[in-house]
């Protein structure tokens, strides 16, 4: 079955209002300028920064970036005619694409202010009344050179001039979008101010700028930055609970085969949560609105609409028809999305009798150890005027035990019990059935039955818990268990021999059988009618087509589930496909090159936390630099996954006496990637300190470097430094590197350095795993320990988000 071209992950079609030529001059340049309304002086400032930018080479001291082709590059993509302080005023799929990571929820709950910029442009801003009373401005750049251009023009490009480096004067030639901020001075902003930047556009070169302004006494922390529980999704024999899924599992995909999951995702969810009502109630699923789900639209194979009904549908063009994945919030009554038929996972070994004989115990049987013989006992009950049945039961439990069954006749019930003392039959039943009429479950070798052993499985079973209705011109077949995962399992096999049957539910509650009183267990019917002439559930082959009946709505506000899975991209909630949404894969390559500048006046102090997750196929080159005066303080908190090559140096030059900086860095580099990460402390005043603290980790491959500076000068009397590099590598093909530099002009300081290289030792996973936990799991936990001094500097909800990171890119996930 082909699903249409819904491949690797989430991207949005490309619905621009502008999009400038590939390639960069002077004219390009121009226009974006133009297209801002910008100022001369701004103007001015980009043309000479192409200048540079065309003069200067490219690095050459780290990662191989002569691979760019400046020339193929769209520099500037405008998605919308404006920003918004509006979330519903947004284009439907730029919507779509920042509700799957959360911000209407995290604006709700956690942040003071956000920003989110899709390609070259801020698309959504807004900030709490209280900060705005305050006098705290947050805005996208192109907003805060319009609004506030003194101030703009007084800082910008003061703390990172375009001749810096040649990707500072790339972004001053074409920056666009960004973050402007102000702190009056003594204002706290207690709360996170969230900036979200998106790529999705191939071959797209995205060039924010940010400006923060922190004054005296101030303080600001900036972060840039499916399912609910109980869902059940379709595994090798039965469904389970998605959350309780985890990596390396076997599920089933919309190919009806098993495929291994790479990473349980999760996240809070606040908003409408949909709940998709298909023929067979039992099998409807809640899914969040953005969550694709593989359908066939009814407007797409409609022939005409009558009475106000739904439009009756042409069969040969709906079999015609590839199913395509569609957002559940695009879906309508009457629209077909696909519930696959499974394939067996194995060959079974069991004979027709052996077939025949699980049918009828699965449906009168019970197996005990009777209490006063301590023997084992496989019982059928049969009524009374069932000849061939009994004759039937009894010859296959004579058969396979070897012993003479017994006869009991129960003359005031009208029953028969066929009763046998084998334990090789007990434990055979036990095996492939199980027991108790509410626990009865299939094995797997059972599961994988087709064919004629299939057929003489279902047809014993029918014979005794069936119940077979005949109408004029058809046949209704009903069977009864209270086993719940029993209905699910016998819904799975009918798939296998092209029937799609609906599963109803009877509540348990009081009843009446024979004149007596009972207390009755919830009942799981499973209804079907064989070889029925009109049908609305179509059988397309590999799949059946099933419409929805109907689409309800609630709202919702907790924890939502995701899986990442092999190959496939998708997996089964009872028993439909839905897709699983990733980060957007192309085959060619988008450029990352922002530059972020920040003013720490005196006494102020600024956190500014980076948790970037690109796509592999994105060169992520920024630069990054605080100016920090006398007894401020620049905090950067900065983790780096993703990308194909990443080269960041956060950098804080303390100006001012007894000024603070820290820097604290995560990267993790997997399979072709190279994490070139560090950061920079330049002590120009005295009693100045830093600390910089870089954690790497490479896994498959992956290639870490550390690369710092740490510079004293000769003024900068009384310094304190502390310098701690630690690498942990997974695994032999693996790299890391460290290149640390020190330019020290004062003999009056105290610089400490620390660089460790590690890989989880065999002594390590040993422990662990003695204590019960998996290979996986004990290494994901070394992981978190190793990199758990920085992640606990994070708010907790990032926190939460880095280690889930961590662990689905261990589990190779595209992010």
């Amino acid at each position: 079955m082909r699903i249409g071209k819904y491949t690797y992950g989430f991207r949005k079609p490309e619905n621009y209002v502008f999009k400038s030529k590939k390639g960069l001059n002077n004219s390009v340049v121009d226009e974006i300028s133009w297209r801002k309304n910008e100022p001369s002086w701004m103007r001015e400032f980009r043309q000479k920064s192409l200048a540079i930018f065309q003069r200067k080479q490219l690095p050459t001291w780290g990662a191989d970036l002569s691979v760019i082709n400046f020339d193929d590059i769209f520099y500037y993509i405008k998605p919308t005619k404006g920003n918004v302080s509006s979330w519903s005023d947004l284009p439907a799929e730029i919507k779509d694409t920042y509700d799957r990571i959360g911000i209407p929820e995290a604006e709700k709950r956690f942040l003071a202010g956000v920003s989110a910029q899709y390609e070259s442009e801020v698309v959504y801003k807004s900030i709490q009344d209280t900060l705005r009373k305050k006098g705290v401005i947050f805005l996208d750049m192109d907003s805060g050179l319009r609004e506030y251009g003194e101030i703009v023009k007084q800082y910008f490009g003061t703390i990172i001039p375009p001749g810096d480096n040649k990707f500072a004067s790339l972004n001053s030639a074409v920056w666009s979008g960004g973050s402007f901020v102000y702190v009056p001075a003594g204002v706290h902003v207690e709360l996170p101010l969230q900036a979200y930047f998106r790529i999705n556009a191939a071959n797209m070169g995205q060039f924010e700028r940010t400006l923060i302004i922190a004054e005296e006494g101030s303080y600001v922390h900036y972060v840039e930055g499916c399912l609910p529980a109980g869902e059940q999704v379709s595994t090798r024999d039965q469904w389970v609970n998605i959350e309780s899924v985890q990596p390396k599992d076997m599920i089933i995909g919309d190919d009806g085969k098993l495929h291994k999951v790479r990473a349980l995702m999760t996240r809070r969810y606040h908003g409408r949560m949909l709940t998709i009502c298909p023929i067979s109630p039992y099998n409807s699923f809640q899914i969040t609105p953005e969550h694709p789900v593989l359908t066939i639209k009814r407007s797409n194979v409609g022939r005409r609409i009558r009475y106000g009904w739904l439009s009756e549908v042409s069969s040969v063009s709906l079999l015609k028809q590839e199913p395509t994945y569609i957002p559940a919030d695009k879906l309508e009554r009457g629209d077909f999305i696909v519930f696959p038929k499974t394939q067996p996972t194995m060959i079974s070994s069991l004979s027709d009798n052996d077939c025949a004989l699980l049918g009828f115990y699965l449906a009168e049987g019970s197996t005990y150890i009777h209490k006063t013989l301590k023997q084992p006992v496989v019982s059928f009950s049969c009524g009374e005027t069932e000849k061939k049945f009994i004759g039937d039961i009894y010859r296959l439990t004579e058969w396979k035990s070897g012993k003479k069954p017994m006869l009991i006749h129960d003359r005031s019930k009208h029953a028969v019990e066929v009763r046998v003392y084998s334990n090789s039959l007990r434990e055979f039943v036990l095996k492939h059935c199980g027991k108790g009429a509410a626990t009865k479950i299939l094995s797997s070798e059972v599961m994988s039955l087709s064919g004629r052993k299939l057929e003489l499985f279902l047809d014993s079973y029918w014979r005794g818990d069936g119940n077979v209705l005949k109408r004029v011109g058809s046949t209704l077949m009903r069977a009864s268990t209270a086993s719940e995962r029993l209905a699910q399992q016998l819904q799975k096999l009918l798939s296998h021999i092209g029937v799609y049957a609906s599963i109803q539910v009877r509540k348990a509650g009081k009843d009446t059988i024979e004149g007596r009183r009972i207390y009755r267990k919830t009942q799981y019917i499973v209804v079907y009618t064989p070889n029925k002439k009109w049908t609305k559930v179509r059988d397309a082959g590999n799949y059946f087509l099933v419409p929805i009946e109907r689409i309800d709505t609630r709202p919702f506000d907790g924890p939502v589930f995701n899986l990442d899975v092999e190959a496939c991209q998708s997996y089964l909630v009872r028993g439909f496909a839905v897709h699983n949404c990733t980060a957007p894969i192309y085959s060619t390559d988008s450029l990352h090159a922002a530059v972020v500048e920040i003013i720490v006046k005196p006494r102020a102090r600024v956190r500014y936390t980076t948790i970037q997750n690109w796509s592999t196929n994105v060169f992520n080159l920024v630069t990054k630099r605080a100016r920090v005066e006398e007894e401020g303080i620049m905090e950067w908190v900065d983790g780096n996954l993703g990308s194909k090559i990443t080269m960041k140096y956060p950098s804080v030059y303390l100006m001012g006496r007894k000024a603070r900086g820290e820097v604290l860095s995560i990267a993790y580099a997997g399979k072709n990637q190279h994490q070139d990460a560090g950061g920079k402390a330049i002590h120009i005043a005295p009693e100045t300190s830093s600390q910089i603290i870089s954690k790497s980790i490479s896994h498959g491959g992956g290639r870490t470097s550390y690369r710092g500076l740490v510079q004293v000068y000769p003024n900068a009397k009384n310094v304190k430094s502390k310098v701690v590099c630690d690498a942990l590598i997974l695994d032999e093909k693996s790299r890391s590197d460290t290149y640390p530099t020190m330019k020290i002009d004062n003999k009056d300081v105290q610089i400490e350095h620390e660089a460790t290289v590690s890989k989880i030792g065999d002594e390590q996973l040993f422990y662990l795993e003695s204590r019960g936990l998996s290979k996986s799991l004990a290494q994901s936990m070394i992981v978190n320990g190793f990199i758990e001094p920085i992640v606990k500097e994070l708010p907790l909800e990032y926190a939460v988000e880095m280690n889930r990171l961590i662990e689905l890119q261990m589990e190779g996930s595209v992010g």
